[in-house]
C-alpha cells in the first residue's frame, strides 16, 4: 500500500475518488459477509459498527488505517455507517447528491451548522463545507455490481465546486461526464462526501450489498461530537465476545 500512497491521496484531491480492486482477499470477504448476515435482508441499516460489534470485529483494521494514511487521513475515525442491500424487493433510485449532513450527538445552535434533523435517537445536521471537505468515505462491496446492478455514478472532479444547489447539481449532471464505479466483491470505493454520486434502479435486481463507512480525523467544535464514533467505541470496548 505505502508505494501507491501518494498515487490515492492526489487522485482523490483530483478526481474525488478511486477504486481500489481486491481490498478485501477472499477471507475477509467471507467474513464480513457472515457478519452482515443477520441484517441482510434489510435495504438499509444504520449504526452497524455501532450496533453489530461482529462487523466491527470482521473488518482489517490494520489495513484500513493503512488506507487511511495512505489518503492523508492518518489518525481518522470511523464517525458513520451504514449496510445498503439494493434488490428485488428494495430497488430504488437514488438522483444526483452530495452527502451533506453528519450525525452528532445533540443538537446546539453554531454557527455553519444547519437543517437539524433527529431520526431514531440520532442528531443530523448539515457542517459547513470544510468539515465535509475533510471527510473520507469507504464503500465496500460484498457482491458484483455493474451498470445492469445499479452500480455507483460519479462525475470525477465535483467535489471542489463544495456545495452545490439543486439548481446548479441539475446543470451539472446534465452535462457532466458520468462515471459508473463498477466494482467486483472485495472492492473498496473511496469517495469524497461532496462528489456528485447516483444510482438507477437495478435492471437485473440481483443483491448489491455495500458497507459504507465515513472517515474523519477532525474534532468537531464543543459541544459536538460525533455520534457514532464517540458510542462505537464505548460499544466496542465493552463488548468481550
Amino acid at each position: 500500500m505505502h508505494h501507491k500512497a501518494s498515487g490515492i491521496a492526489k487522485t482523490l484531491a483530483s478526481q474525488g475518488f478511486v477504486i481500489l480492486p481486491g481490498f478485501l482477499d477472499e477471507p475477509e470477504l467471507q467474513r464480513l459477509r457472515q457478519a452482515c448476515q443477520p441484517i441482510s435482508d434489510q435495504y438499509g441499516v444504520r449504526q452497524v459498527l455501532q450496533n453489530y460489534p461482529s462487523i466491527h470485529r470482521a473488518l482489517n483494521w490494520d489495513k484500513l488505517h493503512v488506507l487511511l494514511d495512505a489518503a492523508d487521513m492518518a489518525g481518522a475515525q470511523a464517525v458513520r455507517s451504514i449496510f445498503f442491500n439494493k434488490n428485488a424487493d428494495h430497488n430504488w433510485l437514488v438522483s444526483w447528491h452530495q452527502d451533506m449532513t453528519i450525525c452528532v450527538n445533540q443538537k446546539t445552535e453554531l454557527a455553519g451548522y444547519s437543517k437539524w434533523t433527529y431520526k431514531k435517537d440520532v442528531h443530523y445536521v448539515e457542517p459547513p463545507a470544510a468539515v465535509l471537505e475533510a471527510m473520507l468515505t469507504c464503500r465496500i462491496a460484498l457482491d458484483d455490481a455493474g451498470a445492469e446492478n445499479a452500480a455507483l455514478k460519479v462525475i470525477a472532479g465535483s467535489h471542489q465546486f463544495g456545495k452545490l444547489s439543486e439548481s446548479q447539481i441539475l446543470d451539472i449532471s446534465q452535462t457532466a461526464m458520468h462515471k459508473t464505479c463498477a466494482m467486483r466483491a472485495g472492492d473498496m470505493l473511496l469517495m469524497k462526501p461532496l462528489l456528485l454520486h447516483a444510482s438507477y434502479k437495478a435492471r437485473f435486481a440481483t443483491q448489491r450489498r455495500v458497507l459504507h463507512l465515513e472517515f474523519s480525523a477532525s474534532r468537531l467544535p464543543p459541544p459536538l461530537h460525533w455520534a457514532e464514533a464517540a458510542c462505537q467505541s464505548a460499544h466496542v470496548s465493552q463488548s468481550a465476545d
